[in-house]
């Protein structure tokens, strides 16, 4: 089985786009708030790398995350998004690219040596994505965690912050009522994002 041993996190929002309005603040700071605390406790767990694709005062580029997470060879990236949500229980979304059905879903060789197009960066790595967001998905649906949050079903969209990156890439967007219920949602998402510590 493939392991990450170095893992990007990308929290939505920079120095010039606040994000969407939670409660009293802006996705920009709860969500990168958030990264930091996974990126703790997944170093800690797992043992595994893990980098922010920014400072917090920092302005992304279009496309520079791909470019970024493809320079470094990272093995898994990670966006994060959140919301308000109006339901007392956070309820969580999972998304990976996907621009096209037929061609997304069969298997594609690269050459390593041709130029890859933007929009078709993700297919070295699509079947690995779909079993690595499944993993999360059945993770986050545990009985334990039940009380906790909501995971509805992964979807593959053609989705702008996962554009160009090679590597297995996945989104978590996160419906939140109070902002600082992500705290709880630490440890659930560590716990499924258990294929960052497989050897």
């Amino acid at each position: 089985m493939l392991s990450a041993k170095l893992c990007m996190l990308a929290p939505a929002g920079d120095a010039h786009h606040a994000g969407r309005k939670l409660i009293e603040s802006y996705e920009r700071g709860v969500a990168y708030q958030l990264a930091e605390a996974l990126q703790a406790a997944l170093h800690k767990k797992y043992g595994t790398k893990v980098v922010l694709n920014r400072s917090p005062r920092e302005a992304v580029a279009p496309l520079q995350n791909a470019s970024f997470a493809n320079r470094l060879g990272v093995d898994c990236f990670i966006s994060l998004h959140l919301y308000r949500e109006e339901s007392a229980k956070p309820k969580i979304y999972l998304y990976h690219l996907l621009n096209n059905k037929l061609v997304d879903g069969a298997s594609t060789l690269l050459d390593k040596l041709s130029f890859i197009p933007v929009h078709q960066a993700h297919h070295s790595s699509v079947s690995i994505t779909k079993k690595w967001i499944s993993q999360l998905h059945d993770g986050l649906k545990h009985k334990s965690y039940r009380r906790l949050l909501d995971c509805e079903q992964p979807l593959g969209i053609p989705f702008k912050p996962l554009m160009g990156i090679t590597a297995p890439a996945i989104a978590i967007e996160i419906g939140l009522c109070q902002e600082n219920r992500w705290r709880s949602l630490i440890e659930p998402l560590v716990a499924s994002l258990s294929f960052l510590g497989e050897s």
